[in-house]
């Protein structure tokens, strides 16, 4: 029997759209919007990060990340340093204010995706991100093919 495309686009669809609601309702349970949220994930996970950077790896609009950033500046929760190859590049960084922040708001979160990845068990979570991997890489190609 033939997959049913529509089906399983429908599904793929739901859970995607599920995971990035989860973590919307989260923000939202700290007063903060999704775009916040996963700026101070970033920030807190990979250190410094370029607004581009931010832009490319999560696809937010460029307009609504600087937004945030000068937000979450004015706030002091990270400052704004120039880049060590293109000084006009400036590198968002969490403040000692800042990553006390990040860790307070994500340490339950983190917990409970730990939760989770557990109860999953590693084979699960690595073939997770293999198939979303090779989803996206291939999507990728199909779509610059179609530009």
């Amino acid at each position: 029997m033939k997959p049913d495309f529509r089906k399983q686009q429908h599904d793929f669809n739901a859970v995607w759209s599920q995971t990035n609601a989860l973590y919307c309702r989260w923000a939202e349970h700290f007063g903060l919007n999704y775009i916040t949220l996963m700026t101070l994930y970033g920030l807190d996970i990979y250190g410094s990060m370029t607004q581009k950077n931010l832009c490319d790896f999560y696809g937010f609009p460029k307009q609504t990340v600087n937004g945030v950033v000068h937000e979450l500046a004015e706030q002091g929760y990270v400052s704004l340093r120039p880049g060590s190859k293109d000084k006009r590049e400036k590198l968002v960084c969490l403040t000692e204010t800042g990553a006390a922040y990040a860790k307070e708001l994500l340490a339950p979160l983190y917990r409970a995706e730990q939760s989770v990845f557990s109860v999953l068990g590693e084979e699960k979570i690595i073939q997770m991100f293999e198939t979303i991997s090779a989803f996206n890489a291939l999507m990728e190609k199909k779509l610059e093919a179609e530009e």
